[in-house]
């Protein structure tokens, strides 16, 4: 039996409210992570910026300590900083009750940590994960915008559940980190894209994907993905507009490609206005955040085993998403912490958790992603009205990223879960309708 039409919108907000309930009731269940207390530790700069009005103490310039304020404020992206610091002081906390520098000191052990006041208190810790716990489920709600763009409720419904289930997104966005923000951000920016390769919204469309693209950047700079998915999901379906229409199709192709470079330059300029490490000399300060990110990346490198083999990036491409066992730690040290492992027994029990899905039902997930991208693909249009294809640029974007990626935290697959979880999402809907056809035959 079919519903109402009238009534599908009201099922939509039931849909999104349920997926919100479920997010937020465990934020306070996830284990906790270290650089949670580093970016609490951070949001000191909220005091700075939004009550002393001294932003431009903010500024950075090397020599960079390690774990110093200008080392992890040029690493790190603005807005977790900002977020959290806005949601403590509206819960009527101080930054006096802040963590000491750097926030948490992984060169001690967990228990010395705790001794020496670098765990955040619970109020704290429930105040600096309320926004990016928030800032998943508005993610969550992007997805779901993205399903019915390209497809239907169904894909809709399917993709967003896919989405708030996964557990490596659930444990990561609810803690006191940059995951949320970069969820929402990211794919609004590609749900935006979509509508203007349709040719839908004037150029309001075209500023708030600058906006967005902005703030993306500015949650965590490997949102540069989800900007470039984005970009290149418009830039795609121009050139094959373009293609179609032959000589008639280079002038739009053209005009395209100036919007593009447009939204690019502001989506910087945005990105550099919200950052204030980078004020001084923005040019070299672009320099040391790639240099500085490169050396900490190199650090973890070397304390983890070296880098890992295109082999085991591929195979963590497959696996990490749907199969993969949760991680809730990278160092290894911290299974001696009889607290940390008591919350992780504690969270992994809980049904909030998310779905653990394991080779059969992951296995079952992931193969659904390589259908869902070929009926995506296979939808029958016009060459010129091909809007579809753009998916081609996040799926070899984030397929990229995967495999120059030395590092195997699960924690750095976490852009390409969304994608994953819509195309599994395209691939179920596609297999329910096929037996539906085969069954009424």
């Amino acid at each position: 039996m079919n519903l109402n039409p009238r009534f599908r919108p009201l099922m939509d907000v039931f849909w999104l409210a349920a997926l919100t309930a479920f997010i937020l009731a465990g934020m306070m269940l996830a284990t906790f992570h270290g650089d949670e207390a580093m970016l609490i530790y951070m949001s000191h700069d909220y005091v700075t910026v939004f009550i002393d009005h001294q932003p431009d103490t903010l500024k950075v310039q090397p020599p960079y300590e390690l774990d110093g304020d200008g080392w992890l404020r040029i690493l790190n992206g603005s807005v977790s900083r900002y977020s959290i610091g806005l949601s403590w002081h509206l819960a009527g906390l101080n930054s006096g009750m802040l963590p000491p520098r750097p926030g948490w000191d992984w060169g001690l052990d967990y228990d010395t940590n705790v001794a020496t006041g670098h765990r955040p208190s619970d109020a704290l810790l429930a105040a600096g994960r309320l926004p990016s716990a928030l800032l998943l489920v508005l993610g969550a709600a992007a997805l779901f915008a993205i399903g019915r763009e390209l497809g239907a409720r169904p894909l809709a419904y399917a993709a967003s559940a896919l989405y708030t289930l996964n557990p490596i997104l659930l444990l990561n966005g609810r803690r006191a980190m940059m995951e949320g923000s970069l969820m929402a951000f990211g794919l609004l920016a590609i749900w935006v894209a979509i509508r203007i390769s349709r040719g839908r919204g004037g150029w309001w469309a075209w500023a708030a994907l600058a906006a967005l693209s902005a703030l993306t950047l500015s949650s965590k700079h490997s949102g540069i993905l989800f900007v470039g998915s984005a970009l290149g999901w418009i830039g795609l379906c121009a050139l094959v507009r373009c293609w179609s229409a032959g000589r008639a199709g280079w002038l739009p192709f053209a005009r395209t490609v100036g919007a593009l470079l447009l939204v690019g330059v502001l989506a910087v300029g945005l990105f550099i206005a919200l950052s204030p490490a980078l004020w001084n000399d923005t040019l070299a300060r672009l320099g040391d955040l790639v240099t500085q990110r490169q050396f900490l990346l190199d650090i973890q490198v070397a304390a983890f085993g070296g880098a890992t083999s295109i082999g085991q990036r591929l195979t963590d491409l497959l696996t990490q998403p749907f199969i993969a066992p949760l991680m809730h730690y990278e160092v290894s040290f911290w299974a001696n912490a009889q607290a940390i492992q008591a919350e992780v027994a504690r969270y992994m029990a809980s049904p909030l958790s998310g779905l653990q899905g394991g080779v059969i039902v992951g296995g079952l997930l992931t193969v659904s992603v390589a259908v869902g991208l070929v009926a995506l693909l296979r939808q029958r249009r016009a060459a010129a009205d091909r809007w579809q294809i753009g998916v081609l640029a996040w799926v070899l974007l984030m397929t990229g990223s995967a495999l120059v990626n030395p590092l195997g935290w699960q924690r750095y697959s976490i852009p390409q879960i969304p994608l994953f979880a819509l195309l599994a999402a395209a691939g179920l809907v596609t297999a329910v309708r096929w037996l539906q056809r085969r069954s009424s035959a």
